[in-house]
C-alpha cells in the first residue's frame, strides 16, 4: 500500500512539473551549460523565459550563458584576426552570425523585461551587422579565388572542387562577382555519368529496383551525377542504328562509351523467401482464483454484512502463431570506364516481415491471463503476399542504394 501511495504521489508531482512553463527549456539549458554549450543554453533558457517571463533562475542562467558565450567569440575572434591565412573567413562568418543570433535574443526579451520590473538586464546588445557583411565578403572571395585556381585543371575532380567553390562564395554573397557563370561552367565540366547495368539475380524485382535508385535520387547528389536511364541509351543506340546489333544486351563498355558514360554500376541482388507458417501451442492450462459469489451473514455486532467466496475456475489455451519473411541483398560496384577500376563498391540488404499471433480457449474466460485476454479477442490474420513483402523490401534497399550513390557522389 505504501508503494502504491509512493507511487501515486510521484506521478502527482510529474505531472504538476509537466505543466510548469518553461520548465523543460529551463532543464535543457542548465544542462548545456555544465557542458559548456554556451549558446545552446541561451537559447533554451531564452525559449524558458518567453513562456515564463518572471522565472528569476533562467533569467540569471540566461545572462550567464549569455556573457561566457559572447566572450569566448570574441575572444575566438581575437586568435583568428591574427592569422594571414585566408581560410578563416568562413570561420569568421559563423562566429558573427552566433553573436548576432545571441543579440536577436536579448533584442527580443529586454522590452518584455522591462514591461514586467522585476527584473533588469546588466547586458547591452550590439548590432554586428558591419563586422559580418565585411566578413560575408572576404569569405566569398576566398571560396571565389579557390574557385578560381581549381578551375584552371582541367580534369572532373578539380572541375568539381571548382563548382563547390563558386557556390559556396554565392552563399556568402549573392551573385559575387561572376561566381554564378563559373559554377555553371565548372559544374558542367564535372558532372559524372553513371550507367546501370542490368541487375544480376533478383527475378522480376531487378528492374524495378533500378528504376527506384533513379527515382530516389536526392538533389545533394544530383549536382555532380547524371544517371542515363534505359530510355536514354535505347534512344542513344537507336540513333546509332546500333539497337539491332546485340550491344544492348551484353556490351556495356561499347555503350558506355557511345552514350558518354564516366562509370558503370553493377549490382547482384539474392532474394529470400519464408512463406507463412502458423505455430499453435495447444491446451496451455489457465487457472485463477476469482469471486464465483457473495454471501450475506450477520456478524458479532448484529450488522448485516456480505463476503466474497472465491474458487478457482480453469481454462486451457491454443495459442497461433503466424509469421512469414522476404529479405534481399544486394551488392554493388562503382567501375570507371577509363580504367576498369574499381571506384566504390558495398552492399545493402532489407528484410520485410509478418507476424500475427492470436489465441481460442475452452473453459472458463475469467481464467485466462491478461495477454491471452487481448488475444482471443483476435481472429486469424492473412499474410501479405510475397509480392506485396517483396515490394516492400525493394522499396526500402532502393533508398538505401540510392543513399550510398549519393554520398559516393556528393560533395
Amino acid at each position: 500500500m505504501k508503494r502504491v501511495l509512493l507511487n501515486f504521489s510521484l506521478l502527482i508531482i510529474f505531472s504538476c512539473a509537466l505543466f510548469i512553463p518553461g520548465l523543460s527549456d529551463y532543464n535543457n539549458a542548465k544542462k548545456q551549460f555544465r557542458i559548456g554549450q554556451f549558446d545552446v543554453a541561451a537559447y533554451h533558457s531564452y525559449n524558458s523565459l518567453l513562456k515564463k517571463i518572471d522565472n528569476k533562475k533562467a533569467f540569471d542562467l540566461f545572462e550567464m550563458s549569455f556573457n561566457l558565450a559572447t566572450d569566448n567569440h570574441n575572444k575566438r575572434l581575437s586568435e583568428l584576426y591574427k592569422i594571414s591565412d585566408e581560410s578563416k573567413w568562413p570561420e569568421i562568418v559563423n562566429i558573427y552570425k552566433s553573436l548576432t543570433q545571441l543579440n536577436q535574443y536579448l533584442i527580443t526579451l529586454k522590452p518584455i523585461i522591462d514591461k514586467q520590473t522585476i527584473f533588469q538586464f546588466e547586458i547591452d546588445f550590439n548590432d554586428y551587422s558591419i563586422e559580418l557583411s565585411e566578413a560575408n565578403s572576404s569569405a566569398a572571395n576566398y571560396h571565389y579565388s579557390l574557385g578560381i585556381d581549381f578551375k584552371e585543371k582541367s580534369d572532373k575532380a578539380n572541375q568539381k572542387k571548382a563548382a563547390i567553390n563558386f557556390r559556396l562564395a554565392q552563399d556568402y554573397v549573392p551573385n559575387y562577382l561572376n561566381s554564378e557563370e563559373f559554377y555553371n561552367e565548372a559544374r558542367a565540366n564535372a558532372v559524372f555519368s553513371l550507367l546501370f547495368r542490368d541487375f544480376e539475380g533478383g527475378g522480376k524485382y531487378s528492374p524495378f529496383i533500378r528504376e527506384k535508385v533513379i527515382q530516389y535520387q536526392p538533389d545533394a547528389s544530383k549536382e555532380f551525377l547524371r544517371i542515363i536511364t534505359r530510355d536514354e541509351l535505347k534512344t542513344i543506340l537507336s540513333e546509332q542504328a546500333l539497337i539491332q546489333s546485340g550491344i544492348a544486351e551484353n556490351d556495356y563498355v561499347k555503350m558506355s562509351k557511345l552514350s558518354g558514360a564516366d562509370h558503370i554500376l553493377g549490382a547482384s541482388v539474392l532474394t529470400n523467401y519464408k512463406s507463412p507458417e502458423k505455430v499453435v501451442k495447444k491446451n496451455i492450462p489457465q487457472q485463477k482464483e476469482v469471486t464465483v459469489r457473495t454471501e450475506t451473514y450477520v456478524d458479532s455486532l448484529g450488522n448485516e454484512k456480505k463476503k466474497k467466496i472465491k474458487a478457482k475456475v480453469t481454462a486451457t489455451v491454443n495459442h497461433f502463431k503466424k509469421s512469414s519473411e522476404a529479405s534481399m541483398t544486394l551488392t554493388y560496384k562503382i567501375v570507371d570506364v577509363n580504367n576498369n577500376n574499381i571506384l566504390y563498391n558495398g552492399s545493402v540488404s532489407s528484410r520485410q516481415t509478418y507476424f500475427h499471433e492470436w489465441a481460442t480457449y475452452k473453459g472458463d474466460k475469467r481464467a485466462l491471463s491478461g495477454k491471452f485476454s487481448r488475444l482471443i479477442r483476435r481472429e486469424e490474420g492473412f499474410a501479405p503476399s510475397e509480392d506485396k513483402l517483396f515490394q516492400s523490401a525493394l522499396e526500402s534497399l532502393s533508398k538505401k542504394l540510392s543513399q550510398k550513390i549519393s554520398q559516393h557522389y556528393r560533395d
